[in-house]
């Protein structure tokens, strides 16, 4: 039968292992209310960037783990200056492996922490033009217009020119019209203004509709329309003004005209 004093050395053996259990027991749940509690911050904040949430809770979660992890260790008698000592060497050598990657995660930090765009944003990075779904420590993630996804290296973002279609509210329609030299070119005006002013999404603010000749050209005299809107609706204002300009042209007698070459023969 087991007596008392053995019973007081048994407990007294598993006592460091009792700790370290509850330690991370307890660790574990208050990690998930820490974690809860941090997002429902971050909700509240309202103008963070979703990819940055994500960032900053997986950020937390590592950190609270590898916390539990040394005091468990702790608390089963194991030193941890050693093993942080053999970790921090074994780093130094994966970071000289990896230092192409460690590029990408450092530019993935400064896009979160300094975002040149948000999630969600229509950006135009390396050619390529989508909305931006998520800043990961390594990549960005882009969604083209026909569905495409392109997952671009954050260094290589980094270092190259990002146009961010979506930063400001509205957006100027830059358009150019040809008519004939026979055309009336002030009518032309007259009637490429007045579609312009017609179509319910161009806006009067920062500028109203201009109109002005822009080219005289070899074949045509080009005119240019400038409409700003909502940067939701570019395209629709853009693909509109491009269909109704031409039907008004049609209904008034102006003609858009095609290359063309005039040869003219000299008899000797």
């Amino acid at each position: 039968m087991l007596s008392e004093l053995d019973f007081m050395k048994a407990l007294s053996a598993a006592s460091p292992f009792i700790k370290a259990l509850v330690i991370v027991v307890a660790g574990y749940y208050l990690n998930k209310w820490i974690l809860k509690l941090l997002a429902r911050s971050f909700e509240k904040a309202g103008h963070m960037d979703a990819s940055l949430s994500k960032f900053l809770l997986k950020a937390a979660n590592i950190v609270i783990y590898a916390i539990i992890l040394l005091s468990a260790l702790n608390a089963l008698g194991i030193s941890t200056t050693g093993l942080l000592a053999a970790l921090s060497a074994a780093a130094v050598g994966i970071a000289l492996a990896l230092k192409d990657s460690l590029s990408n995660i450092a530019s993935g930090i400064l896009l979160l922490i300094a975002p040149k765009f948000s999630t969600g944003d229509f950006v135009e990075v390396n050619g390529e033009c989508g909305n931006v779904l998520q800043v990961d420590l390594m990549h960005t993630t882009i969604k083209t217009p026909d569905n495409r996804h392109i997952v671009v290296p954050n260094g290589s973002i980094m270092g190259s020119e990002i146009i961010n279609y979506s930063k400001e509210d509205e957006r100027r329609v830059d358009l150019v019209f040809s008519i004939s030299y026979e055309d009336d070119a002030e009518l032309a005006k007259q009637v490429i203004a007045e579609t312009a002013n017609a179509h319910p999404l161009v806006l009067d603010k920062p500028d109203k509709p201009f109109v002005r000749v822009s080219e005289y050209a070899s074949s045509s005299v080009n005119i240019t329309l400038r409409v700003w809107c909502k940067a939701a609706d570019y395209w629709t204002v853009h693909f509109d003004l491009t269909e109704q300009v031409r039907v008004s042209f049609d209904k008034n007698g102006i003609s858009i005209p095609y290359d063309q070459l005039d040869v003219h023969i000299k008899e000797k």
